[in-house]
């Protein structure tokens, strides 16, 4: 299908200009650009949120003639026994403008993804918590099928609760990324990292919340070589909540790429969205985002801009 590029090729892609697919030849690269919030992310909110006794922080008990006396009342929910699992399934369509990713000669598509992730998360002692992550998707394009790929990925690590740095989260991951043509058959590329960084969240009031979070991924092997790469990362999002079951949230995610064994390839990738999530139930999740990503290389070919829309649907339980 498609051929993870030695570094003997470069020439040939930079002079093709156009005609190369980044896509094809870095489908990992594609998937950074979806919607979708990470499964670590996740665990690290919860982390956050996970408090008992308190509901939704939109729940309010109904009014009464003591309002005034005794102010606003929030529900007290009964402490439940944690669930250290948490597995979802998943499916989402996307129209985007630049299906292959290229610096020029875009070509709008329609594409599906589906899949599911299985989540894992311990408190081991204190403040340190266990946590792991194993998902596959699978992405199915309309017209140029030619990119059909499936997307495996997992990680295990630690999450460190610092109360003296303001309720700062430090994570430490060992990270897994594979993409394969077929699911039974050899991987076209494998990576291998260590992931180090800082997540933040801010609850403004009831409604109003706002995250950040700083993180280093590095290299530990990659195969093809030429793939290989450190990425640097901070990003920025914003969440209103409207109601109980719907959620406005923006948010902007700034990455360095670089890529040592490539001839000094190095990337600035950009990444804004806007996402309207409704969740009428706790394991029901529907969404409907948009998201426009610029990719700016010190290599031109390498450099592009995409815009990507559509639906999703995530059901989630745990156990």
């Amino acid at each position: 299908m498609r051929c993870l590029l030695p570094i003997s090729l470069l020439a040939l892609i930079l002079a093709s200009g156009p005609l190369f697919s980044q896509t094809l030849s870095d489908p990992a690269r594609a998937v950074s650009g979806l919607p979708a919030a990470a499964p670590s992310s996740d665990l690290l909110a919860d982390t956050v949120t996970d408090d008992p006794g308190l509901d939704n922080p939109g729940v309010e008990a109904p009014t009464s003639a003591a309002d005034s006396d005794i102010g606003l009342q929030l529900i007290l929910r009964n402490n439940e026994k944690k669930r250290h699992f948490r597995a979802s399934v998943d499916t989402s369509a996307f129209w985007t403008d630049n299906a292959a990713n290229v610096s020029a000669g875009e070509q709008e598509d329609w594409f599906a993804v589906g899949g599911v992730n299985v989540t894992w998360q311990q408190r081991v002692k204190g403040r340190f918590i266990a946590d792991a992550q194993l998902g596959v998707h699978a992405f199915r394009y309309d017209q140029l099928q030619v990119l059909d790929y499936e997307y495996w990925d997992g990680n295990v690590g630690l999450i460190v609760q610092m109360p003296e740095l303001w309720d700062t989260l430090l994570f430490a991951q060992y990270g897994y990324q594979r993409v394969t043509q077929d699911f039974d058959a050899a991987a076209l590329y494998e990576a291998h990292s260590a992931r180090l960084g800082l997540f933040r969240a801010f609850t403004i009031n009831r409604l109003n919340s706002v995250f950040i979070t700083v993180q280093s991924q590095l290299a530990l092997a990659a195969e093809p070589e030429t793939l290989e790469r450190h990425e640097h990362s901070a990003s920025l999002g914003y969440t209103l909540r409207l109601s109980r079951t719907l959620n406005l949230q923006a948010s902007y995610r700034l990455v360095y790429y670089d890529y040592f064994n490539l001839e000094g390839r190095q990337d600035w990738y950009q990444n804004a969205g806007l996402a309207l999530t409704y969740r009428p139930k706790e394991w029901l999740e529907l969404g409907l985002s948009y998201n426009y990503t610029v990719n700016r290389s010190n290599y031109d070919a390498f450099s592009f801009n995409s815009q990507l829309a559509g639906p999703s649907l995530a059901a989630r339980i745990r156990f």
